[in-house]
């Protein structure tokens, strides 16, 4: 199993995505995979939440995402994006594989 970043080396990851995405939406990338109203979707290795925040958009409030990361600091910056930005359908889990998802 992979071992957890330090604090700063995900710090300065998230800060880096942070441009990234500006540059490229995550928004766009995921308007062609599919996603519809409804879904329910694993973001696995959700990491700061930039592909998280798009797909609780596309699922919409009849949907669901589970943002699952096995660094606690990422899954904290997750639920503060969540509440920030009122994401009722998004759901954190921090784990090295176990998500506790019932699948049917």
């Amino acid at each position: 199993m992979d071992k957890t970043k330090s604090n700063l080396d995900f710090k300065l990851m998230s800060f880096f995505y942070k441009f990234r995405d500006l540059i490229n939406p995550r928004l766009n990338i995921l308007k062609d995979v599919g996603i519809k109203p409804g879904s329910h979707v694993l973001d696995y290795g959700c990491g700061p939440g930039g592909y998280t925040t798009a797909i609780a958009k596309l699922v919409g409030e009849s949907g669901k995402v589970y943002a699952l990361d096995i660094h606690p600091l990422a899954v904290q910056m997750v639920k503060n994006i969540a509440l920030k930005n009122q994401l009722t359908n998004v759901e954190t889990i921090c784990s090295d594989c176990k998500t506790s998802i019932e699948f049917q």
